[in-house]
């Protein structure tokens, strides 16, 4: 029942409807995109007294905004919908624990707000840089750092890395059962692909 105390962020972890189109989607500036769900993905991870554990968002909303030569991130919002964050057991009763840890019934959505980035190398291909910004699970927020890899390759932009973070940063107690038996690990993985 432990895999379900992942505190997808995040991050990371990023912000208004969702998109499930087959295709990228740009706003009226091709510098604004939007999030395509279908080929995105956001996995927390995490390890038990009993074994590891991994978790789903399946309902994740992002907007970025770029500088007009590409180069410079002007703004990121990312949004996770507590309620979709599925165990890869299938258990309903983890999930429910997992909404319950996170304080569902009063915050529904963890949140990443970009506030800037130090670029560490950039090339055609590909943009790595160090972003900073404010993760808020169960309603307390943090300013966090994150390594990132955007993929510049193709017409689609590409935002991958992993980030650690543990669930106590955010108030969140890692939760046990059977009177303490098993207990989660208060340290957490977000690994992410986003795809505009």
């Amino acid at each position: 029942m432990n895999y379900s105390y992942i505190i997808g962020l995040f991050v990371l972890f990023f912000a208004n409807n969702a998109f499930s189109q087959n295709h990228i989607n740009v706003l009226e500036e091709s510098n604004i995109l939007r999030m395509n769900m279908v080929y995105s993905e956001l996995i927390i991870k995490g390890t038990s007294t009993l074994h590891d554990w991994d978790s789903k968002a399946e309902t994740v909303t992002a907007v970025l905004i770029f500088n007009d030569d590409k180069n410079q991130i002007e703004k990121l919002n990312l949004d996770v919908e507590i309620a979709s964050i599925k165990n890869s057991m299938g258990s309903s009763i983890m999930d429910k624990i997992t909404r319950k840890a996170l304080k569902e019934s009063q915050f529904p959505k963890i949140s990443y707000e970009f506030i800037n980035a130090e670029v560490i190398s950039n090339n055609d291909e590909e943009l790595r840089m160090k972003l900073v910004g404010f993760l808020t699970i169960a309603g307390k927020t943090n300013e966090v750092e994150i390594n990132t890899v955007i993929d510049k390759g193709d017409k689609n932009v590409v935002l991958k890395g992993s980030h650690r973070l543990k669930m106590t940063d955010f108030n969140v107690d890692p939760p046990s059962v059977l009177f303490g038996t098993i207990q989660t690990g208060d340290e957490i993985t977000i690994d992410f692909l986003i795809k505009f």
